[in-house]
Protein backbone atom coordinates (compact mmCIF):
# COMPACT_ATOMS: atom_id res chain seq x y z
CA UNK A 1 0.00 0.00 0.00
CA UNK A 2 1.10 3.08 -0.96
CA UNK A 3 3.19 5.36 1.82
CA UNK A 4 1.99 2.26 4.54
CA UNK A 5 4.35 0.56 6.42
CA UNK A 6 6.22 -2.68 4.64
CA UNK A 7 4.20 -6.05 5.18
CA UNK A 8 5.44 -7.59 8.65
CA UNK A 9 7.52 -11.15 7.20
CA UNK A 10 5.72 -14.23 7.30
CA UNK A 11 6.79 -16.23 10.35
CA UNK A 12 7.18 -19.92 10.23
CA UNK A 13 7.44 -22.31 12.73
CA UNK A 14 10.72 -24.76 12.39
CA UNK A 15 13.86 -25.80 13.88
CA UNK A 16 15.90 -23.10 15.78
CA UNK A 17 18.07 -21.38 13.05
CA UNK A 18 21.42 -19.39 13.83
CA UNK A 19 23.11 -17.12 11.27
CA UNK A 20 26.93 -17.07 11.46
CA UNK A 21 28.85 -15.17 8.62
CA UNK A 22 32.77 -14.57 8.42
CA UNK A 23 33.38 -11.02 8.26
CA UNK A 24 36.93 -12.25 6.27
CA UNK A 25 35.61 -13.81 3.67
CA UNK A 26 35.74 -12.65 0.14
CA UNK A 27 31.53 -11.15 0.21
CA UNK A 28 31.10 -11.57 4.22
CA UNK A 29 31.25 -8.27 6.01
CA UNK A 30 29.19 -6.46 3.27
CA UNK A 31 26.11 -9.06 3.22
CA UNK A 32 25.82 -9.94 6.59
CA UNK A 33 22.88 -7.42 6.99
CA UNK A 34 21.56 -8.68 3.49
CA UNK A 35 21.89 -12.30 4.69
CA UNK A 36 20.08 -11.70 8.20
CA UNK A 37 17.18 -9.46 6.28
CA UNK A 38 16.80 -11.68 3.26
CA UNK A 39 16.10 -14.96 5.39
CA UNK A 40 13.98 -12.77 7.62
CA UNK A 41 11.88 -12.16 4.59
CA UNK A 42 11.55 -15.62 3.43
CA UNK A 43 10.24 -16.37 6.95
CA UNK A 44 13.17 -17.63 8.81
CA UNK A 45 12.98 -16.83 12.40
CA UNK A 46 16.67 -16.63 13.36
CA UNK A 47 17.32 -17.28 17.02
CA UNK A 48 20.64 -15.00 16.99
CA UNK A 49 22.98 -13.81 14.18
CA UNK A 50 26.47 -13.26 14.47
CA UNK A 51 29.47 -11.62 12.17
CA UNK A 52 32.22 -13.32 13.20
CA UNK A 53 36.37 -13.94 12.75
CA UNK A 54 36.84 -17.13 11.18
CA UNK A 55 39.09 -18.02 14.31
CA UNK A 56 35.96 -17.76 16.26
CA UNK A 57 34.01 -19.69 13.95
CA UNK A 58 34.06 -23.05 15.90
CA UNK A 59 33.79 -22.31 19.25
CA UNK A 60 30.39 -20.45 18.09
CA UNK A 61 29.14 -23.26 16.25
CA UNK A 62 29.40 -24.96 19.39
CA UNK A 63 28.13 -22.24 21.66
CA UNK A 64 25.09 -22.43 19.41
CA UNK A 65 24.58 -26.26 19.76
CA UNK A 66 24.67 -26.31 23.30
CA UNK A 67 22.02 -23.62 22.95
CA UNK A 68 19.93 -25.75 21.14
CA UNK A 69 20.26 -24.88 17.48
CA UNK A 70 19.28 -27.11 14.93
CA UNK A 71 20.13 -25.47 11.43
CA UNK A 72 23.44 -23.30 11.78
CA UNK A 73 23.60 -21.11 8.09
CA UNK A 74 27.31 -20.59 7.46
CA UNK A 75 28.30 -17.28 5.51
CA UNK A 76 31.74 -17.67 4.07
CA UNK A 77 34.08 -19.65 1.88
CA UNK A 78 35.06 -23.45 1.56
CA UNK A 79 37.53 -23.02 4.71
CA UNK A 80 34.38 -21.24 7.31
CA UNK A 81 32.23 -24.35 5.48
CA UNK A 82 34.36 -26.83 6.58
CA UNK A 83 35.49 -25.72 10.05
CA UNK A 84 31.72 -25.87 10.64
CA UNK A 85 30.87 -29.00 9.63
CA UNK A 86 33.86 -30.30 11.63
CA UNK A 87 32.04 -29.29 14.76
CA UNK A 88 28.21 -29.85 13.39
CA UNK A 89 29.55 -33.45 12.02
CA UNK A 90 27.70 -36.18 13.92
CA UNK A 91 25.40 -33.58 15.59
CA UNK A 92 22.21 -34.00 14.06
CA UNK A 93 22.30 -30.39 13.79
CA UNK A 94 21.98 -29.30 10.01
CA UNK A 95 24.38 -26.75 8.09
CA UNK A 96 22.76 -24.16 5.83
CA UNK A 97 24.95 -22.51 3.18
CA UNK A 98 25.50 -19.31 2.04
CA UNK A 99 28.73 -19.54 -0.46
CA UNK A 100 30.71 -16.38 -0.08
CA UNK A 101 34.21 -17.32 -0.68
CA UNK A 102 36.17 -17.52 -3.37
CA UNK A 103 36.10 -21.31 -5.13
CA UNK A 104 32.52 -22.04 -3.38
CA UNK A 105 33.14 -25.66 -4.39
CA UNK A 106 31.25 -27.06 -1.63
CA UNK A 107 27.82 -25.33 -2.91
CA UNK A 108 29.08 -26.54 -6.23
CA UNK A 109 28.88 -30.21 -5.03
CA UNK A 110 25.63 -29.50 -3.39
CA UNK A 111 23.93 -27.34 -6.72
CA UNK A 112 23.32 -24.12 -4.12
CA UNK A 113 23.49 -21.42 -6.12
CA UNK A 114 26.61 -18.95 -5.86
CA UNK A 115 24.48 -15.90 -5.73
CA UNK A 116 23.26 -15.09 -2.10
CA UNK A 117 19.13 -14.73 -2.74
CA UNK A 118 19.58 -18.58 -4.48
CA UNK A 119 21.05 -19.92 -1.68
CA UNK A 120 19.26 -18.01 1.05
CA UNK A 121 16.20 -19.50 -0.69
CA UNK A 122 17.25 -22.62 -0.43
CA UNK A 123 17.78 -22.43 3.08
CA UNK A 124 14.55 -21.26 3.69
CA UNK A 125 13.10 -24.06 1.38
CA UNK A 126 15.58 -26.87 1.07
CA UNK A 127 15.65 -30.29 2.43
CA UNK A 128 17.84 -31.43 4.39
CA UNK A 129 20.29 -33.77 3.32
CA UNK A 130 23.43 -36.37 4.48
CA UNK A 131 26.34 -35.75 3.31
CA UNK A 132 30.29 -37.62 4.08
CA UNK A 133 32.88 -35.72 5.53
CA UNK A 134 36.54 -36.08 5.39
CA UNK A 135 39.50 -36.14 8.22
CA UNK A 136 42.95 -35.32 8.38
CA UNK A 137 43.78 -36.27 11.36
CA UNK A 138 40.77 -34.10 13.64
CA UNK A 139 40.80 -31.20 10.51
CA UNK A 140 37.53 -31.80 8.66
CA UNK A 141 37.33 -31.50 5.03
CA UNK A 142 34.72 -31.15 2.31
CA UNK A 143 36.14 -30.88 -1.09
CA UNK A 144 39.49 -32.17 -1.40
CA UNK A 145 42.93 -31.70 0.69
CA UNK A 146 45.89 -31.87 -1.97
CA UNK A 147 50.11 -31.06 -1.51
CA UNK A 148 52.31 -30.02 -4.14
CA UNK A 149 51.97 -27.42 -6.71
CA UNK A 150 48.82 -26.97 -5.07
CA UNK A 151 49.64 -26.20 -1.45
CA UNK A 152 52.26 -24.06 -2.71
CA UNK A 153 49.41 -22.43 -4.96
CA UNK A 154 47.57 -21.66 -1.40
CA UNK A 155 50.28 -20.40 0.38
CA UNK A 156 50.51 -17.83 -2.54
CA UNK A 157 46.91 -16.86 -2.31
CA UNK A 158 47.32 -14.42 0.68
CA UNK A 159 43.61 -12.83 1.53
CA UNK A 160 44.15 -9.30 -0.39
CA UNK A 161 45.08 -11.18 -3.62
CA UNK A 162 41.80 -13.25 -3.17
CA UNK A 163 40.14 -10.39 -2.39
CA UNK A 164 41.07 -8.34 -5.43
CA UNK A 165 40.52 -10.52 -8.20
CA UNK A 166 38.40 -13.22 -7.03
CA UNK A 167 38.20 -16.44 -8.92
CA UNK A 168 41.15 -15.22 -11.08
CA UNK A 169 43.12 -15.39 -7.98
CA UNK A 170 43.98 -18.96 -8.67
CA UNK A 171 45.30 -18.75 -12.53
CA UNK A 172 47.25 -15.80 -11.47
CA UNK A 173 49.33 -17.35 -8.54
CA UNK A 174 49.34 -20.45 -10.79
CA UNK A 175 52.29 -20.02 -12.51
CA UNK A 176 54.55 -19.30 -9.80
CA UNK A 177 53.49 -21.84 -8.04
CA UNK A 178 53.94 -24.65 -10.52
CA UNK A 179 57.69 -22.98 -10.60
CA UNK A 180 58.15 -22.81 -6.95
CA UNK A 181 57.42 -26.92 -6.28
CA UNK A 182 60.07 -29.13 -7.33
CA UNK A 183 59.16 -32.74 -7.48
CA UNK A 184 59.16 -34.90 -4.27
CA UNK A 185 59.37 -38.78 -3.11
CA UNK A 186 55.74 -39.83 -2.48
CA UNK A 187 54.67 -43.14 -0.83
CA UNK A 188 50.66 -43.61 -0.88
CA UNK A 189 49.20 -46.86 1.21
CA UNK A 190 45.76 -47.16 0.46
CA UNK A 191 43.45 -50.95 0.52
CA UNK A 192 46.81 -52.98 0.90
CA UNK A 193 48.08 -51.39 -2.45
CA UNK A 194 51.64 -49.21 -2.26
CA UNK A 195 52.55 -46.12 -4.94
CA UNK A 196 55.53 -45.29 -4.11
CA UNK A 197 57.08 -42.82 -7.19
CA UNK A 198 58.42 -39.02 -7.80
CA UNK A 199 55.65 -36.57 -7.57
CA UNK A 200 54.40 -32.91 -8.43
CA UNK A 201 50.75 -33.05 -6.85
CA UNK A 202 48.47 -35.43 -4.54
CA UNK A 203 44.90 -34.69 -4.42
CA UNK A 204 42.46 -36.73 -2.29
CA UNK A 205 38.94 -35.74 -3.24
CA UNK A 206 36.08 -35.81 -1.09
CA UNK A 207 33.28 -33.96 -3.14
CA UNK A 208 32.79 -33.58 -6.59
CA UNK A 209 35.04 -30.10 -7.26
CA UNK A 210 37.88 -28.58 -5.82
CA UNK A 211 40.16 -25.75 -6.85
CA UNK A 212 37.56 -23.36 -8.16
CA UNK A 213 35.31 -25.58 -10.25
CA UNK A 214 37.48 -28.61 -11.09
CA UNK A 215 36.28 -32.01 -10.66
CA UNK A 216 37.63 -34.02 -8.58
CA UNK A 217 36.82 -37.25 -10.60
CA UNK A 218 34.18 -37.78 -12.65
CA UNK A 219 32.51 -40.05 -10.66
CA UNK A 220 33.48 -38.02 -7.63
CA UNK A 221 30.01 -37.27 -4.98
CA UNK A 222 29.69 -35.79 -2.06
CA UNK A 223 28.20 -38.84 -0.79
CA UNK A 224 29.38 -41.54 -2.32
CA UNK A 225 31.24 -42.52 0.98
CA UNK A 226 33.93 -43.11 -0.81
CA UNK A 227 37.53 -40.57 -1.16
CA UNK A 228 38.93 -40.20 -4.65
CA UNK A 229 42.72 -40.34 -4.73
CA UNK A 230 44.89 -38.98 -7.86
CA UNK A 231 49.01 -38.56 -7.79
CA UNK A 232 50.15 -36.89 -10.97
CA UNK A 233 53.52 -38.22 -11.33
CA UNK A 234 57.15 -36.24 -12.37
CA UNK A 235 59.47 -37.27 -15.03
CA UNK A 236 62.21 -35.77 -13.14
CA UNK A 237 63.92 -37.62 -10.17
CA UNK A 238 63.15 -35.68 -6.66
CA UNK A 239 66.47 -36.74 -5.79
CA UNK A 240 68.26 -34.80 -8.66
CA UNK A 241 66.34 -33.51 -11.34
CA UNK A 242 67.90 -32.47 -14.52
CA UNK A 243 67.34 -29.57 -16.49
CA UNK A 244 65.67 -31.79 -19.39
CA UNK A 245 63.72 -33.49 -16.74
CA UNK A 246 62.56 -30.12 -15.07
CA UNK A 247 61.14 -28.81 -18.29
CA UNK A 248 59.37 -31.95 -19.13
CA UNK A 249 57.39 -31.71 -15.58
CA UNK A 250 56.54 -28.17 -15.93
CA UNK A 251 54.80 -29.71 -19.77
CA UNK A 252 53.30 -31.84 -18.17
CA UNK A 253 51.67 -29.31 -15.32
CA UNK A 254 50.44 -27.42 -18.13
CA UNK A 255 49.03 -30.36 -20.18
CA UNK A 256 47.51 -31.53 -16.39
CA UNK A 257 46.46 -28.39 -15.99
CA UNK A 258 44.79 -27.98 -19.72
CA UNK A 259 43.11 -31.36 -19.03
CA UNK A 260 41.73 -30.26 -15.10
CA UNK A 261 39.75 -27.52 -16.30
CA UNK A 262 37.96 -29.82 -19.21
CA UNK A 263 37.38 -32.61 -16.64
CA UNK A 264 39.33 -34.80 -17.68
CA UNK A 265 42.28 -34.79 -15.85
CA UNK A 266 42.61 -38.37 -14.99
CA UNK A 267 43.06 -39.04 -18.86
CA UNK A 268 46.80 -37.67 -18.34
CA UNK A 269 49.43 -40.41 -18.47
CA UNK A 270 51.40 -40.03 -16.06
CA UNK A 271 47.85 -39.32 -13.23
CA UNK A 272 47.16 -42.98 -10.73
CA UNK A 273 43.31 -42.69 -9.57
CA UNK A 274 42.26 -44.66 -6.81
CA UNK A 275 38.96 -44.80 -4.59
CA UNK A 276 39.18 -46.06 -0.87
CA UNK A 277 37.98 -45.12 1.92
CA UNK A 278 41.05 -44.38 4.19
CA UNK A 279 44.93 -43.34 2.81
CA UNK A 280 48.20 -42.63 4.01
CA UNK A 281 50.28 -40.02 2.16
CA UNK A 282 54.36 -40.13 3.22
CA UNK A 283 56.66 -37.96 1.51
CA UNK A 284 60.14 -36.76 1.81
CA UNK A 285 60.61 -33.94 2.32
CA UNK A 286 57.70 -33.13 4.73
CA UNK A 287 55.00 -31.29 2.61
CA UNK A 288 51.98 -29.42 3.93
CA UNK A 289 48.61 -30.26 2.85
CA UNK A 290 45.69 -27.82 2.19
CA UNK A 291 42.26 -28.71 2.66
CA UNK A 292 39.68 -26.54 1.17
CA UNK A 293 41.89 -24.09 0.79
CA UNK A 294 43.18 -23.80 4.03
CA UNK A 295 46.96 -25.07 5.33
CA UNK A 296 45.62 -27.56 8.00
CA UNK A 297 48.43 -30.23 8.54
CA UNK A 298 51.60 -32.03 7.49
CA UNK A 299 53.05 -35.52 5.82
CA UNK A 300 53.00 -37.96 7.02
CA UNK A 301 49.31 -37.59 6.89
CA UNK A 302 46.01 -40.18 7.48
CA UNK A 303 42.83 -39.04 5.26
CA UNK A 304 39.73 -40.77 5.65
CA UNK A 305 36.35 -40.80 5.13
CA UNK A 306 32.66 -40.53 7.15
CA UNK A 307 29.60 -41.68 5.24
CA UNK A 308 26.71 -38.91 5.96
CA UNK A 309 28.07 -37.63 8.87
CA UNK A 310 27.21 -34.09 8.20
CA UNK A 311 23.58 -33.00 7.49
CA UNK A 312 23.12 -29.91 4.91
CA UNK A 313 20.34 -27.81 3.86
CA UNK A 314 20.39 -28.58 -0.26
CA UNK A 315 18.03 -27.90 -3.22
CA UNK A 316 15.55 -30.56 -3.10
CA UNK A 317 15.78 -33.07 -5.67
CA UNK A 318 13.52 -33.72 -8.31
CA UNK A 319 12.01 -37.54 -9.11
CA UNK A 320 14.14 -38.35 -11.53
CA UNK A 321 17.35 -37.62 -8.90
CA UNK A 322 15.49 -39.49 -6.11
CA UNK A 323 15.52 -42.69 -8.29
CA UNK A 324 19.45 -42.34 -9.67
CA UNK A 325 20.87 -41.73 -6.12
CA UNK A 326 18.66 -45.22 -4.86
CA UNK A 327 20.07 -47.23 -7.86
CA UNK A 328 23.82 -45.48 -7.40
CA UNK A 329 23.61 -46.58 -3.70
CA UNK A 330 22.76 -49.97 -4.45
CA UNK A 331 25.42 -50.82 -6.50
CA UNK A 332 27.93 -49.39 -3.72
Amino acid sequence: MAGGAPPEPRRVTGPRTVLLVNVRARRGEEWFERARAGLAERGVELAAAHAVDPAELPERVREELARGAERVVVGGGDGSLAAAAGVLAGTGAALGVLPLGTANDFARSLRIPDDLEGALRVVARGAVRAVDVAWLGDHAFLNAASLGVSSELTRRLDDGLKQRAGKLAYPVAAPAAAVGRPAFKVRIELDGRVLEDDALQVVVGNGRFHGGGRLVAPRARIDDHRLDVYVLRAASDAADASKPDRLRDLGSLVRYGWLLLRGRHLEHPRVFHARTTRVRVVTDPPLEIDADGELAGRTPAELRVVPGQLLVVAPRPRRWQRAWRREREARL
